[in-house]
């Protein structure tokens, strides 16, 4: 009898499934291919999901692909389980999480992962005493209807971080600055997401915050207008005043300043 370690990769509706020893292991039609895999050590703690964990895997394993250029827009999660091979349907959690960073090596690639616990204590204030809205565009306190500010049509000239959209042409320079663009990956299926940074209204040129990987010449994009998070863009371009999370009545003078006058 000896140990067995499997590791079962998540990324949308895709799904990748290894395991460290040397032949595959299948239980309910699903098969974990076997490929050197070394991890790091875990933590001893109450948790098995606190802590980091990270494992050096060859290559040409298929998931790497998302990280290749930049990261993904989604969630990249990484299932670790252990079992003894006379009882494979007793398995132990030894690390669930995401992946947050793959370092590329010259024969092997290192795979940094957090779990979901550790993102949350991670995570500070949000909200400051501010001009700024600090509210997510289209979400829950925005309350913008993104549909209302959608222009869909066919990419072309796609170079770099930069990508074609007849469709917006005629737009305002920078429309859809602070927006993002959605579209399908053409070999995962997957549905990406990539914040826009800029917008040239004239060609419906479209300059993203990062490399589209996946997107192809002909294939549908959805932009959504952007944001920059001013009162007078919320007014003007989106009718959400009342919506607006900033505070834009901030006085500018300052009360222990030398002007008597205040």
């Amino acid at each position: 009898m000896s140990r067995v370690e499997i590791y079962t990769v998540t990324y949308d509706f895709n799904r990748w499934y290894y395991t460290s020893a040397d032949d595959p292991h299948v239980e309910n039609v699903v098969t974990w291919r076997p490929v050197p895999i070394r991890r790091s050590g875990v933590e001893l703690q109450s948790n098995p999901e606190a802590g980091e964990f990270e494992i050096k895997v060859p290559l040409d394993l298929e998931f790497l692909e998302l990280f290749r250029v930049s990261p993904p827009s989604g969630m990249v999660t990484l299932l670790c389980q252990s079992f003894d091979s006379a009882t494979p349907g007793q398995k132990s959690v030894v690390f669930k999480g995401s992946i947050i960073n793959v370092t590329w090596g010259l024969e092997s690639a290192t795979i940094l992962c957090e779990s979901s616990s550790q993102a949350i204590r991670r995570m500070g204030l949000r909200r400051n005493y501010q001009y700024g809205c600090p509210h997510m565009l289209y979400g829950g306190e925005c309350r913008v209807n993104r549909n209302d500010f959608l222009t869909t049509g066919s990419a072309s000239n796609v170079t770099g971080t930069s990508v074609d959209l007849i469709a917006a042409a005629g737009k305002p320079d920078d429309w859809f600055a602070g927006g993002y663009i959605e579209y399908t990956h053409s070999e995962l299926q997957t549905v990406e997401r990539i914040s826009v940074g800029s917008s040239v209204g004239a060609s419906g040129t479209l300059n993203l915050f990062s490399y589209p990987v996946g997107l192809i010449g002909g294939a549908e994009v959805r932009a959504y207008a952007g944001c920059n998070r001013t009162i007078q863009e919320c007014t003007d371009k989106f009718n959400n005043t009342e919506n607006y999370g900033g505070m834009p009545f901030i006085p500018s003078k300052n009360p222990f300043g030398s002007d008597p006058l205040y």
